[in-house]
């Protein structure tokens, strides 16, 4: 593997998973951390679940499950890694364009539907929309990103631990 000499390699000899794109994929995945943190405050203040305003949003949550399997795939990207794993990894730039776009349609159709635009949720998500295309531009055309969605670590060798 052919790396440039400024980007950092892990222990197993690939490209290292930046802190940028751990934070971006919590960003791609909102909803779910959303209901993360709503579950474990209701556990003190049951007022918490009024953040989810009309209900579960079961919807987007739909939209984001892909990334979520992304980021277990990022977290398992070590030798011993299953072949779904591997598989997701590889296609991680599309997985991210595809989530964006689900998300940029869904966000499009809530926001043509509302009557008037206000800072709370409408804004925020438009905010959170050209966030979500800089993260898709970012993981489909720069060259570490790139790098980093075609390397996975080598299995095993074929003594008794290859899976």
């Amino acid at each position: 593997m052919n790396h440039d000499h400024a980007f950092e390699i892990d222990r197993h000899g690939v490209l290292r998973i930046p802190v940028l794109f751990w934070l971006a994929m919590a960003l791609l995945a909102r909803h779910w951390v959303l209901m993360l943190v709503v579950i474990v405050t209701a556990r003190r203040q049951s007022s918490a679940w009024g953040l989810l305003g009309d209900g579960i949003p079961w919807g987007w949550l739909a939209l984001e499950a892909p990334i979520l399997l992304l980021t277990a795939a990022g977290f398992y990207r070590q030798p011993t890694a299953g072949a779904w794993a591997r598989w997701l990894w590889r296609r991680g730039p599309w997985i991210v364009a595809l989530a964006v776009a689900l998300n940029l349609g869904w966000t499009g159709k809530l926001l043509l539907e509302s009557a008037y635009w206000t800072p709370w949720p409408e804004l925020f998500l438009a905010s959170c929309c050209v966030l979500d295309l800089a993260i898709a531009l970012a993981m489909t055309t720069t060259p570490y990103y790139r790098q980093m969605f075609a390397e996975f670590p080598a299995r095993p060798e074929a003594d008794g631990q290859a899976a």
